[in-house]
């Protein structure tokens, strides 16, 4: 979640020393909560406290935790806890695009915020969450559907230090933390203070008589070392054990109020990190190619492909194509449209079960022309997949360094959308074709096939989440996934971004009350919200969202004890 603007100096240290003073007088987590529990009536029901790791790739997390270096955690939910295997990320791995995946249950290429900065040809709008004075303006841009998990649940929700949290009762955003720690360095002293105020809310809380049905705490610390020192890096170790030393504060606390066993913890990250040693000037990249190979977007049919462009009276020139950098390791690329940017779709397209079917067309695929743009793009010594929107709505164009293929959605009345991946000419682009999902390749299957066949390999779901990414007109023409090794910012030496399996597959777990344990094979981490509005017993409707309910807790959840009174000298 790192935001390009440096804090370090005296003066940035000195602004952020004022402004905790200006702020001390506020009323405390402790108290919010327990107001805000005082205004719902006492409840038997169980708690969710999920605790979202930014940066946090599965393989850094399981190393850590053979090591022994997570003590607490591997205590408290690994061990005890409902794992899942291979948990897929939404594309692109990104922290803002994650984000509302997660709490909306809604693929990035629906709720609204494709990625961490994005244009929107229609309003005219470059939005970057990433710039620290409208870091919590994401929720501005969530589209009107995307309802989060906290305006589905009960008015005393609590999140603490993320940056979209639309309809959470208590909102501890923790800006001058945030400040705090960019101006010292200091991350461990962030996610240790977001793990102390998970533990006043519900302390407060349960003083009032009930826990809060959802505590949402944002660990920011682990991305942003992950981009300084590396996430196998000592640094990144010791921060991963700080968080585990505040975790096992947080448990000692829970229990002191007998209200441990009665919380469900789920451990999540938002997407991984990739180390790289090699700096790539992305602009220059992109404009050396499409000087060669001018391409524009034509958006007459609303669905903005690329096309070759003509350089009539010089008026085309590279400088009108935005690209953007989102997370160091992805390349995001809006091409000069030739459609009037009034005229350009702004609607979002519904989740997967709404969408209108399409006739069944009985004759077969007809090979669609290359871009000549993509595939010098995709040969580039940096660069292991370029893709793009394909010739019409639900098809994706993907480029490897010796091949290109294409994906084709088959959308159903009534039924589960289909997803065609098959290969157009040269090497298979992202491999599958050697791997257990080759009896796939070349027919039409549901998504969750997909899912399990893909999951052992370099780029799992891709041909799932691809299609539903280039759903929203928002999303970039081009999207560029670099070769392990090269990063497109300097002065880091980890990012993510991109397509790989290292940046996509995430520590996804469960542990607490009603939950077996053991290992599920795969999920989306898109899964979460419907999941978690199952376990508390909330009505929704499957179909508003792209997840589905991981049925957790096959047995039902256990009833609660009622809350005993604080014990004497409560913290």
């Amino acid at each position: 979640m790192r935001l390009p603007v440096s804090f370090r100096s005296p003066v940035a240290a000195c602004l952020a020393l004022g402004a905790l003073l200006a702020g001390s007088s506020a009323c405390s987590i402790r108290q919010r909560a327990h107001t805000a529990a005082e205004r719902i009536s006492p409840d038997q029901g169980p708690s969710v406290c999920v605790l979202l790791f930014d940066g946090l790739s599965d393989e850094a997390f399981t190393h850590l935790v053979s090591t022994g270096a997570l003590p607490n955690l591997k205590a408290r939910i690994v061990d005890r806890g409902l794992g899942v295997q291979t948990a897929v990320a939404s594309v692109p791995s990104e922290t803002y695009p994650n984000l509302a995946s997660l709490e909306t249950g809604l693929l990035p290429g629906h709720h609204g915020i494709p990625a961490n900065i994005w244009l929107d040809r229609k309003l005219r709008v470059r939005e970057a969450h990433t710039n620290i004075l409208g870091v919590f303006s994401s929720t501005d841009y969530l589209a009107p559907e995307a309802r989060t998990l906290f305006e589905r649940l009960p008015n005393d929700t609590v999140a603490v230090t993320t940056p979209l949290a639309r309809g959470a009762s208590v909102y501890a955003r923790n800006r001058i933390a945030v400040i705090a720690s960019y101006a010292r360095n200091d991350w461990s002293f962030l996610d240790r203070k977001t793990l102390d105020d998970v533990g006043d809310a519900y302390v407060g809380a349960a003083a009032a008589g009930r826990v809060p049905p959802l505590v949402w705490g944002h660990l920011v610390g682990t991305d942003e070392v992950a981009h300084v020192s590396g996430p196998e890096s000592p640094e990144f170790r010791l921060e991963m054990a700080a968080i585990d030393r505040a975790f096992g504060r947080l448990l000692r606390r829970l229990k002191r109020r007998h209200l441990d066993e009665r919380i469900l913890f789920v451990l999540v990250a938002d997407h991984g990190n990739s180390s790289y040693g090699t700096f790539v000037d992305a602009s220059e990249l992109v404009n050396r190619v499409l000087r060669a190979n001018p391409t524009k977007a034509d958006c007459s049919l609303g669905n903005c492909v690329l096309v070759p462009a003509t350089r009539k009276d010089k008026a085309y020139d590279v400088g009108d194509a935005m690209i953007e950098v989102g997370a160091y390791r992805g390349v995001m690329i809006w091409l000069p449209a030739n459609r009037p940017l009034e005229d350009v779709p702004s609607a979002f397209r519904a989740p997967r079960r709404k969408r209108k079917a399409r006739p069944a067309s009985s004759t077969p695929l007809k090979t669609p022309a290359a871009s000549l743009f993509a595939a010098t793009l995709a040969r580039a010594s940096e660069v292991r997949l370029v893709v793009t929107r394909g010739p019409s709505p639900g098809t994706v164009a993907l480029y490897g360094p010796a091949g290109r293929a294409e994906i084709v959605r088959e959308d159903r009345d009534g039924l589960e959308s289909l997803y065609l991946y098959r290969v157009l000419e040269g090497e298979d682009p992202l491999g599958y074709s050697r791997s257990a999902a080759a009896p796939l390749v070349g027919s039409a299957h549901e998504a969750d096939e997909w899912l399990e066949v893909t999951a052992e390999t370099e780029y799992p779901d891709l041909v799932v989440q691809l299609p539903e990414f280039f759903d929203s007109p928002r999303s970039p023409d081009v999207f560029v996934s670099p070769k392990d090794g090269y990063g497109f910012t300097k002065g880091y030496v980890a990012g993510h971004g991109s397509l790989s399996r290292r940046e996509t597959v995430v520590p996804f777990l469960f542990a607490g009350p009603g939950v077996l344990p053991g290992l599920l094979h795969t999920a989306r981490t898109v899964d979460l919200a419907p999941t978690l509005l199952a376990y508390l017993g909330v009505d929704y409707d499957p179909d508003e969202m792209d997840g589905e309910d991981l049925e957790i807790a096959p047995h039902g959840v256990p009833k609660s004890p009622p809350i005993g009174a604080a014990p004497a000298g409560d913290d």
